[in-house]
Parts: structure tokens; sequence; C-alpha cells
């Protein structure tokens, strides 16, 4: 019974490990404001040995006010995109003057923070690949109807010169 329970005790706690390392937490710690520049200071602890994983981290503006406010932030340099990006005291700066030049429309906007990890083959491979992929039929195809258009190809090919001309 004793070897039962020992067993089904491991079960459990590998089952509840797989599944924490899988969440990830993080957090805004503070937003202040210096003339045209937000700093936003977040922490990113992830759950499980995931410290070492790129992340990408991105931040939106909303209204608790209204559903339909909703824009991403542009514009913004720092602990922000895709990277290594765990810990506390991470920053973002954000020139917000160059995204909205008339400043903040409202005064309740929120900042809210997004960190998933970056897993498989990054979009741009996909996107070349496909390019490439594109760009070999096109050659093929156009390589095929130039022959068909040609009609038939001699394989004979002329004799040399007789004689050298004077």
């Amino acid at each position: 019974m004793k070897k039962i329970f020992s067993i089904s005790f491991l079960f459990f706690c590998f089952v509840l490990n797989s599944y924490s390392q899988d969440q990830t937490r993080y957090a805004i710690t503070t937003v202040e404001q210096t003339g045209d520049l937000i700093i936003i200071t977040y922490k990113h602890m992830p759950v499980g040995d995931e410290s070492d994983a790129d992340y990408d981290v991105s931040v939106r503006l909303t209204r608790e006010t209204d559903k339909n406010f909703n824009i991403k932030m542009t514009n913004a340099k720092g602990d922000i995109g895709d990277g290594k990006f765990v810990g506390n005291n991470r920053r973002i700066l954000w020139a917000y003057k160059k995204q909205l030049p008339k400043g903040l429309p409202f005064d309740d906007i929120e900042f809210e923070l997004t960190i998933t990890k970056n897993e498989g083959i990054p979009g741009w491979v996909w996107y070349t690949g496909g390019a490439a992929a594109i760009g070999a039929g096109t050659f093929f195809y156009l390589s095929k109807q130039k022959e068909e258009n040609t009609g038939s190809v001699s394989t004979v090919l002329p004799g040399p010169p007789i004689g050298r001309p004077y």
C-alpha cells in the first residue's frame, strides 16, 4: 500500500510540474512619465526551467470604460519584442509622442502587458521558404513553356569550318 501511495504521489507531482512549466508569471510593477517618455517597469518570472527561453513581449493600451479602445504600442525600446526578458526590473521605454502626437487621448488608459514564449520556427523563415518555392516553381514552369514554344530542338552540331577565309 505504501508503494502504491508513493507512486501515485510521484505521478501527481510529475503532472503538476508538467502543467506548471507551461505557465509564466509577469506583471507591470510601475509606470512613470518623464517628459515625452513613458517608462514601464515589469517583472517576468517563468515557472520551471524556462528562464533561458526567448519570449515575445508586447504592450497594448486599453480602457476599462471602452472595450473597443485597443492600441498596440510602437516606437518602444528596451525589454520589448523578441528576446530573453526574464527577471525583475525589466524596462520598456516608450516615446509615446511619436505614436500619439497629440498625447494620450484619455486619462483612464491602462497598459496591458503580454508575454508569450517563442516556440518553433520564426515566421520570417516560413515567408522566405514560401517565396523561394514559388520562385523555383515559376522558373521551372516558364522554362518548360519556352521549350514547348520553340518546337523541336536539333541535337546535331555543325561541322568545323573547311578552310580559313582570306
